[in-house]
């Protein structure tokens, strides 16, 4: 788009030149939850404009699926000149972009019904970042394509010595960054004194691959890459990427898959013994989630979905015809869902209602849902009473001693549902792969990113004072009940969230 090649990033560190030396803040790392009304003065709480300090900064990176500009921009260095100002990258899922319907006119092409394919994109964007430019010289637009949804959340702010990484289940918006309840997870890295020669790993390796399949600029990657020191990030990164990825090397790149990688890594046992007679890992271990999308979940799927998140050793499909009837309790002994019901937020702030149109389940309609995935959701009431939030946390923890710190923690972008996470399903390729019990990971249709946390390291990112893990790092009410599915409970969806669907009930009108 007519960028010239990258500074050299030894060049770079430079803020605003009558501005002291900015120094880093999270070089260690923190998790933090949004500072809404109600914490205005709480420990471990941030703000986006906590972490975006315009005056000393040198380029920025951020990517959402949704970004309100007028939410966004007052918290950046946006300039109506190119002289002396930085170059800002801003990435989005295109069909969010506000400027869509005036880029199709510039283009003289019709929008298709649903989502943009491929091909009317890649028309589009030149004209889309032509739009962005005439209000903002410096900002340069770019977008991911996905069948699903382009749906990480992450910003990577570059200070004259440092790079801070932050991912996030906030969009980009205030109902989300100022009024919800959602996770951050913080990272200062100090820059190198000299270039890394070899090729990028670890996490390091993953997010600049990740930041290229979301379409981020080389400009922007070339600036970045192995500029900084990651050494000292004790956090994993997990991604999904749309398609089927199957074989050895492959297989646990992305989604369920890899988060039983990194589980199995820790070392924590939880997925050892399949047999309840001679192990009892299974009652030691819960998962909480909050999500604030439900898929069209079903039970074999949970199955799967909790396998993966216990780092089993084994796992394996298991066909529909072949399936034995459970409990109608056991998935609700592994697993607690919090996700709010339709009473919750009519009970929400008055602040909140907008927020509710970012959050609703696929599990339409309630009534024929199965009972033993319903059995699973619980009331979802904010420690900020009457928030409602974006969040997407996973907790596995012993809930003989559910305050001890958790075994580990994911937070990020990925709702509960198999286009953020895959499938398994059985890999026939011969030789098969035995890191995965010969499974592949199968229909992934959105782009997702966000971090497991192992427990030991959950202290030492809190903000100094924070009197308890918990209260510093989940913003709900974890004793809250779970639905009276006799009275009626039922999940919220919202009329603008999902097309024909009233507010109160899920049946169609």
């Amino acid at each position: 788009m007519g960028e010239s090649s990258p500074p050299n990033p030894s060049k770079v560190a430079r803020g605003h030149p009558s501005a002291p030396a900015l120094a880093m803040s999270y070089p260690n790392g923190g998790l933090r939850i949004t500072r809404t009304p109600g914490r205005r003065d709480a420990k471990n709480c941030v703000s986006l404009g906590d972490l975006i300090d315009k005056e000393h900064m040198v380029s920025a990176c951020i990517f959402a699926f949704y970004i309100a500009d007028e939410e966004l921009f007052p918290h950046l260095p946006l300039s109506v000149r190119t002289k002396d100002a930085i170059t800002i990258y801003i990435g989005r899922d295109a069909n969010n972009d506000p400027l869509l319907q005036a880029a199709a006119a510039r283009a003289r092409i019709s929008l298709p019904e649903g989502k943009l394919t491929k091909k009317t994109l890649d028309v589009l964007r030149p004209h889309l970042d032509a739009l962005h430019k005439t209000t903002h010289q410096n900002l340069h637009s770019f977008y991911a394509w996905a069948p699903g949804s382009a749906h990480s959340k992450l910003l990577l702010l570059v200070y004259p010595t440092f790079l801070r990484i932050v991912i996030t289940s906030c969009n980009m918006m205030d109902i989300d960054t100022v009024l919800g309840d959602n996770h951050w997870y913080i990272h200062d890295v100090p820059q190198r004194t000299e270039l890394a020669t070899r090729p990028p790993a670890g996490f390091e390796g993953t997010l600049l691959t990740h930041l290229e399949a979301l379409g981020t600029p080389a400009v922007f990657l070339d600036l970045i890459r192995g500029s900084y020191d990651y050494g000292s990030l004790k956090v994993y990164l997990v991604t999904s990427h749309p398609g089927t990825f199957a074989g050895p090397g492959k297989a646990e790149q992305y989604g369920l898959l890899r988060l039983r990688k990194v589980v199995k890594h820790l070392g924590l046992g939880l997925g050892e013994g399949e047999d309840k007679s001679e192990n009892d890992n299974d009652e030691k271990v819960r998962l909480d989630i909050c999500t604030a999308s439900v898929g069209n979940i079903a039970a074999r799927w949970l199955t799967a979905f909790h396998q993966c998140a216990l780092g089993r050793q084994e796992i394996g499909v298991v066909p529909p015809e072949e399936e034995e009837e459970e409990n109608e309790d056991e998935l609700a002994e592994k697993m607690r869902l919090f996700y709010p019901s339709v009473d919750d937020v009519r009970t929400a702030s008055a602040d909140s209602p907008d927020a509710a149109s970012n959050i609703g389940c696929h599990l339409r309609p309630w009534d024929k849902a199965p009972q033993d995935v319903k059995r699973i959701f619980h009331h979802y009431r904010s420690q900020d009473a009457g928030r409602l939030f974006h969040q997407k946390l996973i907790m596995a923890y012993d809930p003989v001693k559910p305050e001890t710190i958790p075994h580990y923690l994911y937070i990020g972008s990925a709702n509960l549902s198999q286009s953020a996470w895959g499938g398994l399903a059985a890999d026939k390729k011969k030789g098969g792969n035995p890191a995965t019990c010969d499974t592949k990971l199968t229909g992934v249709s959105n782009f997702e990113c966000g971090v497991v946390i192992p427990g030991r390291v959950i202290e030492g990112l809190l903000e100094p004072g924070t009197e308890a893990w918990e209260e510093g790092v989940v913003p709900f009410d974890r004793t809250a009940g779970a639905y009276d599915l006799e009275k009626g409970d039922r999940p919220w969806n919202d009329p603008r969230w999902v097309k024909g669907y009233r507010h109160d009930y899920d049946a169609p009108l």
